[in-house]
């Protein structure tokens, strides 16, 4: 009899270990640094800026799906192994209303440790969001809500996580990743904020035993966000 194969995800026995995942990290800053992708965006108030930053934003996500995929073709493992498994529709909607409690309650939040600890520079998102006009702010939108929940998700959640929960067991690997989540978006003021909704979106991904939800709770708080600063404006 042939050896079974672990169809669960996420996987309890992946194949590739935390540092190959920082390993793809760096090979991809590498890559991005000469190209002019890890500058500090500017122009955001114009459309050239705007499109640029979404342009940036795009180019970085196929480049990540590039070498992941490379990778995992390398290693002999499908992509489905970081949770790109159809998720059962209770999750979806699960996702839905987590996204939305975490607009709220990380919202809440992280304007109480602004009031503490002085408001940060914007984001760079927040900024082009700000100059941008309705259709720019649609383009905005989609690489908010859509486009980079499927990037930060596949890495943080499909990559990260898995080794951490093998080498650490699921809770500390969730704590583990939601504080990788938080540091690798390089903001101290809203660290506490983000590592909690990085943890929230690795339960939710254990949970579910599919990416999906995650990135539907993901997109949900970034398209609400995004609505709140259009509002704001």
């Amino acid at each position: 009899m042939g050896k079974k194969v672990d169809l669960r995800i996420p996987p309890r026995k992946p194949v590739w270990n935390i540092w190959q995942g920082f390993f793809l990290i760096a090979l991809v800053t590498l890559i991005e640094y000469p190209l002019g992708w890890l500058e500090t965006p500017k122009g955001l108030d114009s459309t050239r800026g705007i499109l640029n930053f979404i342009g940036v934003g795009v180019g970085e996500v196929l480049l990540y799906f590039i070498v992941i995929w490379i990778f995992l073709r390398l290693i002999h493992r499908p992509f489905s192994e970081l949770g790109f498994v159809k998720p059962h529709k209770r999750f979806v909607v699960l996702g839905f209303i987590m996204g939305l409690l975490l607009f709220l309650g990380i919202g809440l939040l992280g304007n109480l440790l602004t009031h503490l600890l002085g408001t940060p520079p914007p984001q760079s998102f927040a900024e082009a969001v700000n100059g941008a006009n309705y259709w720019e702010f649609g383009l905005l939108a989609v690489l908010g809500s859509i486009i980079a929940p499927i990037k930060e998700e596949m890495l943080f959640r499909g990559l990260i996580y898995p080794p951490l929960r093998r080498a650490l067991g699921r809770s500390k690997g969730m704590l583990l990743t939601g504080l990788f989540f938080a540091t690798l978006h390089f903001d101290i003021v809203r660290l506490l904020p983000l590592f909690i909704g990085g943890v929230i979106l690795t339960w939710l991904y254990e949970r579910s035993s599919s990416i999906w939800p995650a990135i539907v709770a993901h997109g949900t708080w970034n398209g609400l966000m995004a609505a709140a600063l259009l509002i704001q404006r």
